[in-house]
């Protein structure tokens, strides 16, 4: 099994155009794009990067399939969509052993794709992958199975979703307390904030988001 220390999977949403979700493509040993994205990912200055694009077919034409050769990834079946086709794809390849996986493009054009991949991502983490994390042009989202502790600055904002709504959650070093909270609902522990350099989160499975930038409290 090859070895690979950094793989971004692009997917089909909004191109990132913020430097965060931009550094990590600078930064991949290997881009994974989930069919249609590479129509983006071709015309971006990251096209040179090493890639493969993961899909059933239904989105690139012959000249792109042709033009990618032994890279272009058929997965015909119909049961999963692309994301998790590229997930399962770099699982065989790569495995979970000390392999950071960044997720781009999950979010914007459709909220029905939105909410389903950031749902899959947790999921991802259920299943025994550590190290993932999604970015997008407007903040830093990590699934977390138990308890994490995050880097932070005064005034981030940050939210927290559960999957797990029979685990209570906890967090500290925000500004408003969680404790013991069932979250049953996906607004209860959101537009939050951390205090100062760190936070720490407990609770089943749950998305954390964290912005780029800081918000005046005011």
């Amino acid at each position: 099994m090859e070895k690979r220390k950094h793989i971004v999977i692009l997917a089909a949403g909004s191109f990132p155009t913020h430097s965060v979700p931009m550094q990590a493509l600078r930064e991949a040993d290997m881009v994974v794009c989930c069919d249609s994205a590479y129509h983006a990912f071709r015309q971006s200055p990251f096209a040179t990067l090493d890639h493969v694009v993961v899909g059933d077919a239904d989105s690139l034409g012959a000249a792109d399939i042709a033009t990618l050769g032994k890279r272009y990834i058929v997965s015909s079946e119909q049961d999963d969509n692309d994301l998790t086709k590229a997930y399962h794809w770099v699982q065989e390849h790569y495995g979970n052993d000390g392999c950071r996986l960044t997720f781009l493009g999950l979010t914007g054009l459709r909220e029905d794709h939105t909410l389903g991949n950031l749902a899959h991502v947790a999921q991802f983490c259920a299943d025994g992958h550590p190290g993932l994390v999604v970015l997008t042009d407007h903040c830093t989202i990590t699934p977390v199975c138990g308890a994490a502790t995050f880097s932070s600055f005064a005034r981030q904002q940050v939210s927290i979703f559960s999957f797990t709504p029979d685990v209570p959650v906890n967090a500290e070093g925000l500004v408003w307390p969680v404790v013991d909270m069932h979250l049953r609902w996906g607004w209860e522990a959101t537009l939050n904030a951390a205090i100062g350099g760190r936070f720490s989160v407990s609770g089943g499975v749950l998305l954390v988001t964290q912005t780029h930038e800081a918000k005046d409290m005011a």
